[in-house]
């Protein structure tokens, strides 16, 4: 549907190469492109390792890119930071499967259009005006 477009087009309409994230990516879906990426919570300088093991095609938001880790956050809500190199500009495929929702997309579609304003056709206007009453022995207006 309308869904998977927009994502094909966010994704395959940028000219940036996929190579190393750029700030006019940032909070596109980026997703692991290794087997697995190291996580840290809070930065990868953390003496104990990584907090977390992310497997190949997670995805997560970019949100700050730099040079060696950049901070993302994860569909789950967590946010952390993984290797630069580690990650890419996710496939519009793996966006799609992740972002969609698992209920038919006639139902998601109509609920979640139904309470935008914008959306909606613009009310009927009061006809309150009468239709304007011909003038007898008037000629009418060619």
């Amino acid at each position: 549907g309308i869904l998977t477009l927009l994502a094909v087009c966010a994704t395959s309409c940028s000219t940036s190469d996929l190579g190393a994230p750029t700030a006019s990516n940032s909070g596109k879906y980026y997703a692991v492109s290794v087997k697995q990426a190291a996580f840290y919570f809070y930065g990868p300088q953390q003496a104990n390792g990584p907090d977390q093991k992310l497997p190949q095609d997670t995805l997560m938001m970019l949100i700050r890119p730099s040079f060696g880790y950049s901070k993302v956050k994860l569909m789950n809500g967590q946010q952390g930071y993984v290797a630069t190199q580690d990650i890419r500009a996710a496939p519009p495929e793996l966006v799609s499967a992740e972002t969609t929702p698992p209920v038919s997309n006639e139902t998601s579609r109509t609920r979640k259009f139904h309470f935008d304003p914008r959306l909606l056709p613009p009310e009927p206007l009061p006809n309150d005006a009468p239709e304007p009453t011909p003038i007898p022995g008037a000629e009418p207006s060619p």
